[in-house]
């Protein structure tokens, strides 16, 4: 739990998902289905359970889910294992390629 602390900002940027409340939930789904955290499935039905009490559109969130999890399915290795720390002068797209992440889509 630590570690998935200490690299939440860093897999942001490595995974394209942005700090709103979408892309924090789409991080969630790369989370739980990297680490199977149970964190992550109470703030996925928590975002779920907020946007139809809200009647906010669903679908935004349901792709963001969908693509978190795939990508968290998809990656090559535990992603929070890595040591970015140890290697800031690594470009982006050769973490991402590294770990099986693919190219951000514009």
């Amino acid at each position: 739990m630590h570690r998935l602390r200490e690299t939440h900002d860093i897999v942001h940027v490595l995974t394209g998902f942005g700090t709103d409340g979408v892309g924090e939930l789409g991080l969630q789904a790369f989370n739980l289905a990297q680490v199977r955290s149970p964190l992550a499935v109470m703030l996925i039905f928590g975002g779920l359970l907020k946007t139809l009490q809200d009647d906010e559109p669903i679908a935004p969130l349901l792709q963001a889910l969908s693509n978190g999890f795939a990508m968290g399915l998809s990656a090559g290795s535990l992603v929070i294992a890595q040591r970015f720390e140890d290697h800031w002068e690594r470009p982006l797209s050769t973490w991402r390629d590294a770990l099986g992440l693919g190219a951000l889509s514009a």
